[in-house]
């Protein structure tokens, strides 16, 4: 294992199947785009919850190597093109722990991870990179 994922937990050795990383150690990983695609089924589920959704999908990234980590997250857009991160949870098989080791929670988890992604580019060429990749 390399010194970025010296204090990381692997699946193997979690009872629950996580991957346990810091915060730090998460956001220095490496992603790829694994798939991006648009659900007509979540664009119609987020009207339905007042979001204004012109268009909705999914999107997925993992990294590779010894420790593989994926973060999974349904997206919408706006009629004017923007794109956001959709109300609920991201999917990931991350739990984020303090510098001691101890688990952040799940809940603590999804925040870090949403602000992690939030600050991420992802919006536009993500989606249509998806898209292009899947035609």
């Amino acid at each position: 294992m390399s010194s970025l994922f010296s204090c990381a937990i692997s699946p193997e050795n979690s009872l629950d199947g996580y991957i346990r990383l810091t915060f730090d150690a998460f956001s220095s990983l490496h992603f790829r785009r694994k798939l991006a695609w648009e659900d007509k089924d979540l664009q119609q589920d987020l009207i339905v919850e007042d979001v204004p959704a012109s268009c909705a999908g999914y999107c997925e990234w993992a990294t590779d190597g010894a420790l593989p980590v994926s973060i999974g997250w349904a997206w919408f857009g706006v009629a004017d093109g923007r794109r956001f991160i959709a109300p609920g949870g991201i999917s990931s098989n991350v739990m984020l722990v303090t510098q001691a080791s101890y688990d952040l929670g799940t809940h603590r988890t999804d925040e870090l991870l949403r602000a992690w992604l939030s600050g991420e580019s992802w919006q536009n060429d993500e989606i249509e990179h998806g898209f292009r990749a899947m035609r």
